[in-house]
């Protein structure tokens, strides 16, 4: 079995008779402009001809990528996670792709010897999910996660990829994959944070800001800690972390909660050795292998240079466009209307979530204005002052995202412009409220 990096957390596995594609992310732009490659790819580099299968673990665009699925033959089935909606399966099918979605858990034949099993990160326990997000109803069956992991054997090796998922949710699918196979020969772990903390917090201090660094670094590298401590695989490989924003929002990459690549690994195998685990980092660039067989990789590791980072940043990421910057910019009253018209969904999930707390959302308006909801009425008001406001959720995005926004997420996903650091963020007490952002979610028309 052969690993290949070729992006983020785009890798391809090739065993004796198979080449699986993992999670396509090759282009510049996903999250609606905002995330970048670096080191930049050149796909014609990239050798997408004769790949058997396609594994997308979930939707977000640097994981499902329609730029790069254009470069892959039609004819290769995709496979992905039977979830409980179909929106994944939807938008692949659109591409012109034949989809395979597999149920929970059961092992799919790839070919002799051959198998992959996906399993849902809160391995199709819908409570696990709603536990963490409140979002739970009686009504729901099957996984409500985003996320998948998948597992792949060829009859002599067995490999992971765990892609984005959190240990807080994937605590109980990654027991059971132990448990299906106790010898584990390579890992792939995510180790970085893809949200808007600290980035984009629009009141931090200098300090402050370091703080919110350190903690959102800490708790990913935690995760992936506690991923590798149940799995203890022979070899792994931290991955899904080498973004940078592009475009107006640039400078927020100075804040970006990131660790170079090994000091993930000094870091992850310092914690293993408290814990008497002795397991094998690999660490791969772009288009670098990693051999099972003989346990060599292709290419000595080379270290990414902060400064050619930098200097990419501000010479080229910069001037990239958003796909929203050629919209005609919204009138205040053109988005107070969507607004009023986004609350019949919003109390729709107000009330699954039972929050009617006495905690203001606000989001900016063009005219320097603000739209205010309360949560005890939820009925959108224009305010011309905030500063006497209590207890609040701040939003501030650029007018022609929010309408978008506010029209749907077939325009713009709230998660994705969260992830996409495409807004400025406040809260009053500072505390991440995952009920808030579960309504926030549901605001649209």
């Amino acid at each position: 079995m052969k690993i290949t990096k070729l992006g983020s957390a785009t890798v391809i596995i090739e065993t004796k008779n198979s080449k699986i594609l993992c999670d396509p992310w090759l282009t510049d732009g996903a999250y609606y402009g905002a995330w970048c490659n670096f080191p930049p790819i050149d796909l014609d580099k990239c050798n997408l001809s004769g790949i058997d299968f396609v594994y997308i673990s979930h939707i977000h665009p640097d994981h499902f990528d329609p730029k790069t699925m254009a470069h892959i033959d039609q004819s290769t089935p995709v496979l992905i996670h039977q979830y409980h909606k179909n929106i994944l399966k939807s938008n692949i099918e659109r591409l012109g792709f034949n989809v395979i979605e597999l149920e929970n858990g059961v092992p799919f034949s790839i070919d002799s010897n051959e198998k992959i099993t996906i399993y849902a990160a809160d391995n199709c326990d819908p409570t696990i999910c709603g536990y963490m997000f409140g979002c739970v109803t009686k009504d729901i069956k099957g996984s409500m996660q985003l996320d998948s992991l998948c597992v792949i054997e060829d009859g002599q090796y067995t490999l992971v990829n765990t892609n984005d998922c959190p240990f807080e949710i994937a605590k109980q699918a990654l027991i059971e994959v132990k448990r299906n196979h106790d010898l584990i020969d390579f890992a792939l772990v995510g180790y970085t944070s893809a949200s808007l903390y600290p980035h984009c917090m629009m009141e931090y201090s200098e300090a402050d800001m370091e703080l919110g660094i350190q903690r959102a670094r800490n708790k990913k590298l935690t995760s992936a800690l506690k991923t590798l401590s149940v799995l203890q695989p022979r070899f792994y490989m931290p991955f899904a972390g080498t973004y940078i924003l592009g475009g107006i929002n640039y400078e927020k990459n100075a804040n970006l909660p990131i660790p170079e690549m090994q000091d993930a690994v000094s870091y992850l195998q310092s914690e293993l050795n408290k814990l008497a685990q002795a397991l094998n980092p690999v660490l791969l660039n772009y288009l670098q292998s990693f051999d099972l067989a003989s346990e060599t990789q292709s290419q000595e590791y080379n270290p990414i240079s902060p400064k050619e980072r930098r200097e990419y940043i501000f010479n080229v990421a910069k001037n990239f466009k958003y796909d929203f910057e050629d919209d005609e910019y919204p009138t205040d009253n053109e988005l107070f209307q969507l607004f009023n018209e986004s609350m019949i969904r919003f109390k729709r999930k107000q009330l699954e979530v039972g929050l009617f707390e006495d905690v203001n959302l606000i989001f900016d308006l063009p005219s320097n204005s603000y739209i205010l909801i309360n949560l005890q009425d939820s009925i959108p008001k224009i305010v011309s002052d905030i500063e006497s406001v209590d207890k609040f959720h701040r939003f501030k995005l650029d007018p022609r995202l929010l309408k978008r926004a506010l029209t749907g997420p077939h325009m713009a996903n709230w998660n994705n412009i969260g992830i996409g650091a495409h807004l400025e963020f406040a809260r009053r007490p500072d505390l991440f409220r995952f009920d808030i952002h579960t309504l926030i979610n549901a605001m649209y028309i």
